[in-house]
């Protein structure tokens, strides 16, 4: 990011325009900064690109209308002492900060402590506390080995700002928001957030679920066992409704934005044997 007070002026400049629902006035802004249009340019895709602004050209594409977000509002409040990684970590998702810094620390807590489960021959025992109740079962050290690669590759596309590759992935996403609810409910009690900023970051978390395109991996989590999963896929509602394939053989099927490699299976194309056309 550039300078402090040159990325605060053009914030409050937008902030300013937005309150008004005037456009930008870009020419203001370059003689009070003292900058070219180009390099003007340049700041304002940087602003957008780390979501603390958004601009919308008038059906002319001449004027340019600005939105302060609320991502924007924190970093001013914090006269820009953000890290890099909180600016870049899914800026298009989550419109709050602190909403940010929950994920990337929940991240990190979930890999470790699964990690040192595994180290310290506990993994099957952790897994069992990340997978839906009907799942239990079903957890051996096969599927375990599996479900850490899920929260690696999690964190990764997550940090990449791409959505979840699997079904499994999805299933430690719901762990990795319980983590960092977690930590937002510590920072408020250390007086580190407000009330009002922590009950703000805790609903943003929800967001993620539209980088997934749904939040349908939570039907999982309502299941008594694992037959409910092939029950709910022969559904007419849910397959009008494109519900994924929610039996524990397609956990690790990759969804068509990842590719079928690593520890993701091969993905199944429709009619194969055992599915369905439509399946």
């Amino acid at each position: 990011m550039r300078s402090f007070d040159q990325v605060a002026s053009v914030l409050n400049a937008v902030g300013m325009a937005s309150a008004k629902e005037e456009p930008l006035d870009k020419g203001a802004l370059c003689r009070e900064l003292e900058i070219e249009p180009q390099s003007l340019e340049m700041l304002l895709e940087e602003l957008e690109r780390v979501g603390l602004a958004w601009f919308e050209f008038d059906e002319d594409g001449k004027e340019v209308f600005p939105y302060l977000a609320t991502a924007g509002s924190q970093y001013l409040a914090a006269r820009g002492e953000i890290p890099a990684e909180v600016l870049h970590f899914l800026p298009g998702t989550l419109d709050d900060l602190h909403a940010r810094r929950a994920l990337i620390a929940g991240g990190a807590v979930l890999v470790d402590q699964f990690r040192y489960a595994l180290l310290h021959g506990d993994g099957v025992e952790h897994a069992k506390q990340l997978v839906p109740d009907a799942f239990v079962g079903a957890v051996d050290k096969d599927l375990v080995l599996n479900l850490f690669a899920a929260a690696v590759a999690l964190m990764a596309r997550l940090s990449s700002n791409s959505p979840a590759g699997c079904l499994a992935e999805e299933i430690i996403a719901v762990a990795l928001l319980r983590e960092a609810s977690a930590w937002i409910d510590m920072e408020a009690e250390e007086g580190a957030l407000s009330i009002e900023e922590a009950e703000r970051a805790s609903t943003e978390l929800s967001c993620i679920y539209d980088l997934f395109g749904d939040s349908d991996v939570l039907y999982l989590f309502e299941m008594e066992e694992p037959s409910d999963a092939a029950l709910a896929g022969h559904s007419t509602i849910n397959r009008m409704a494109g519900v994924a394939d929610q039996r524990l053989e397609a956990w690790f099927e990759p969804f068509w934005t990842a590719a079928a490699t690593g520890y993701l299976d091969e993905r199944k194309e429709a009619g194969s044997e055992g599915d369905s056309p439509d399946g």
